[in-house]
């Protein structure tokens, strides 16, 4: 751009006021033009091409500036004839981010042109030219409109583009995809039950046969049922289109605030598409398949009314075992048409909708009674009930059928018959988990698990009223897969559903020294370096010297005999932050604090994840997650019905599961840390368990005795398993790692001769 020239001087003024109105309004014309702008500024400019001269740029500061050739009269002055006295005016304007300016003709004789087409006022974008006049004529004034957007307003105009682009493919594909969907009539769901399935392909609960029976309209449910389901699942029901905008919005803020998928926006529609068109919709957790349900719940609403679809969902959810609708599970659990539940069974069965095979009040009443009070306390809510209701349903005992009672308690290893349908949401997502429809084979080995419930309750019964032990867990891994084979979540699963195997955070003691000791020898440290047995005093905390006396030991005798010292030193030397390091890559997932007493097993794990980390020692230093399913089945989807393993596979943990064998140690290091913990059995605190030949193993206790575990395996066998006995309380107890060990060494025993 040329420089700023001064506009030409006008003709004077006849009379003393016109000379002085002439006199202000040229000076002000000549400070504009004149105007030096700090070195940052960068406000609309308009730039002036008239023929025969340089071009004129003109910072636009106020709000309002008039063009034309009389310099009397116009702010901006043109020397052009064909311009008129007073030709067109520059106003500011308020635009979406802030203001712009527009061109306004005055009533010119010749007229103000954008491109060839005479305008009367136009908006002005960045680098749009205007003329003044007609723009064949070479004497027409040219204006350019420079006013280069912010580096904000460029981001947010190619953002919006660019989800208006957005929009409009996925427009077209939401079309193109609902062509293919068949919505007259409504089909059935596909129904069937959830099956479990041993390692020998022996279910794990049976399956009760029982004619499916639907209601032909809402007003055959009890009022209720609807209320609670509405208020619990979906209160926007009657409001949105089949997808809830306010709901996903909630569901994402929600998402990212905790930086994991903890809720979802699914509406019953969804859930209805979900079940109605499960070989389109598909039975991955993924957005491909939110995206595919929206769709389908779009086009169901466009066909169906409201009530329509809220009978379908209401007659074919899957409600556990081989229960579809409120009906039948009305019957199965309370012995009663859906027509007759009072307020708070309606409110029971809408609870257990997440996960009815594990929250259902004839296996889990506890847990149903939370869930049903869940549900009360959003329709008390919403208004859908009085606060009289309220009290009066949360007061009430809900009586379950004791046909049901019976067949559920029949389930084999229900703790572990629980966390399958645990893992089967972490697989698939709740939504899929809680259709139906699946055979879920396992590894569970029948004879294991027999022998680790008699294990534990024998030693609870005989001795914990003396070790002031009332609970324990027990545990055993395939160290070569992570297949679980036996799984004790506790003494009794009808006193307590609680799985303590693999929920429970418990402090380890001293089993958590496996990390310190392998991370030194990692680090190419021998075992038989010794380290003194004085007193510990690392990062303000001090602890006491060795049991066994003072002088030295090396990591063999600090191993077997347990000495804090001995694995806090070690720990010392090789960094807490290796500690922690391998720990997680050895499967650990719970917090894990950075203080000298992490290695004394001060942060808790569960019995499953610790035992995991010592089945990757006794896999040569390989690791492989604990898992309860092997295979997952999609019984809607088989060539042949008779037979469920021409069923499509859903899942595969040996095909599907990435990390399967993931060398974390090297063999050298397993071996050596298998040899430390040989130690530990034959000469150390875990002698309980030397009735099992070749057991290796390491005890734990915390303060006071409160968590007492032993964890080991025998080399060459593909079991490794971990025994935790304590109190849910916490409660100090009267025993000792040695019992654990006990107790790991009758269970074991049994299995392997």
């Amino acid at each position: 751009m040329g420089p700023n020239p001064t506009p030409p001087p006008p003709q004077p003024a006849k009379t003393i006021l016109g000379r002085l109105r002439q006199t202000v309004t040229q000076l002000s014309r000549v400070q504009l033009a004149r105007l030096k702008l700090a070195a940052n500024a960068n406000p609309p400019r308009i730039v002036i091409y008239e023929a025969g001269s340089a071009p004129r740029d003109y910072p636009l500061l106020g709000d309002y500036y008039l063009l034309g050739r009389s310099s009397k009269a116009n702010d901006i002055p043109l020397n052009s004839p064909v311009v008129s006295t007073t030709h067109a005016g520059l106003r500011r304007v308020p635009s979406f981010l802030g203001s712009t300016f527009a061109i306004e003709d005055r009533d010119s004789t010749n007229g103000t042109f954008s491109g060839k087409k005479r305008i009367n006022g136009q908006i002005l974008r960045h680098r749009e030219m205007v003329v003044l006049g007609p723009p064949e004529l070479a004497d027409s004034v040219r204006l350019q409109y420079v006013d280069p957007p912010t580096p904000l307003v460029q981001v947010l105009r190619y953002g919006l583009s660019g989800l208006a682009g957005a929009i409009g493919l996925v427009s077209l594909a939401v079309m193109w995809q609902w062509q293919g969907i068949q919505i007259l009539p409504l089909p059935q769901a596909q129904r069937g039950p959830v099956i479990v399935v041993a390692g020998d392909g022996q279910p794990l609960q049976a399956i009760e046969r029982r004619a499916h029976q639907e209601a032909k309209n809402l007003g055959e449910f009890s009022p209720y049922l609807k209320k609670a389901l509405l208020a619990s699942e979906d209160a926007r029901y009657y409001w949105h289109f089949g997808v809830d905008p306010i709901g996903i919005l909630r569901a994402l803020v929600v998402n990212a605030r905790e930086g994991e998928l903890q809720q979802g926006a699914s509406t019953l529609s969804q859930q209805l598409a979900r079940t109605l068109y499960r070989d389109y919709v598909g039975s991955d957790n993924s957005a491909g398949r939110k995206i595919k349900e929206a769709i389908v719940a779009l086009k169901l609403e466009s066909f169906y009314g409201k009530d329509r679809l809220l009978l379908a969902y209401m007659n074919q959810v899957f409600l556990g075992g081989n229960l579809a609708g409120f009906e039948d599970a009305a019957r199965f659990y309370f012995e009663k048409s859906a027509r007759d539940l009072d307020l708070g069974e309606a409110a029971m069965l809408v609870g257990i909708l997440p996960a009815p095979n594990r929250w259902n009040p004839a296996r889990n009443y506890k847990t149903a009674v939370q869930r049903r009070d869940l549900v009360l306390q959003r329709m008390l809510d919403q208004g859908a009930v009085t606060l009289e209701e309220f009290k009066r349903a949360r007061r009430s005992r809900v009586e379950v059928s004791p046909r049901a009672r019976e067949i559920l308690r029949s389930t084999r290893a229900p703790y572990f018959f629980n966390y399958v349908f645990e893992e089967l949401e972490q697989l698939f997502g709740s939504g899929v988990a809680r259709e139906g429809n699946f055979l879920i084979e396992t590894r569970l080995n029948l004879a294991a698990q027999t022998e680790a419930d008699r294990a534990l309750q024998q030693f609870i019964d005989a001795q914990g009223g003396r070790a002031g032990v009332s609970q324990g867990a027990i545990v055993a891994i395939d160290p070569t897969d992570g297949a679980i084979l036996a799984m004790s979540g506790g003494r009794s699963f009808e006193d307590s559903q609680f799985n303590r195997a693999a929920n429970g955070l418990r402090q380890p003691g001293s089993t958590f020294k496996l990390f310190a000791y392998a991370a030194a020898l990692e680090k190419g440290i021998s075992p038989n370096t010794a380290y003194s047995c004085a007193p510990v005093n690392w990062m303000g905390q001090r602890f006491r010297g060795c049991r066994s006396g003072s002088g030295s030991l090396n990591m063999v005798s600090g191993v077997a005999l347990s000495e804090n010292p001995i694995a806090l030193r070690v720990a010392e030397a090789v960094g807490l932050d290796e500690v922690i390091g391998l720990a997680q890559r050895l499967g650990v997932t719970s917090p894990l604090r950075k203080t000298p007493g992490l290695v004394l097993g001060e942060s808790e794990a569960t019995l499953l994840q610790m035992t995991g980390a010592f089945a990757a020692v006794a896999n040569n230093g390989r690791f492989n997650h604990a898992k309860a399913i092997t295979r997952v089945l999609d019984t809607s989807d088989c060539t042949d019905p008779q037979n469920l393993q021409t069923c499509r596979v859903m899942y595969d943990a040996q095909a599907d599961q990435p990390g399967a064998n993931q060398p974390v140690l090297s063999p050298q290091v397993a071996q050596t840390m298998t040899d430390l913990l040989r130690g530990v059995v034959v000469q150390g605190t875990g002698r309980s368990a030397a009735n099992v030949p070749g057991a290796v193993g390491k005890t734990g206790t915390t303060d006071d005795s409160a968590d007492l575990w032993f964890i080991g395996y025998v080399p060459g066998r593909n079991l490794t398993a971990g025994v935790w006995l304590g109190n849910d309380t916490r409660k100090p107890t009267d025993g000792n790692s040695g019992q654990a060990a006990a107790v790991w060494g009758n269970f074991v025993s049994r299995l392997l001769p």
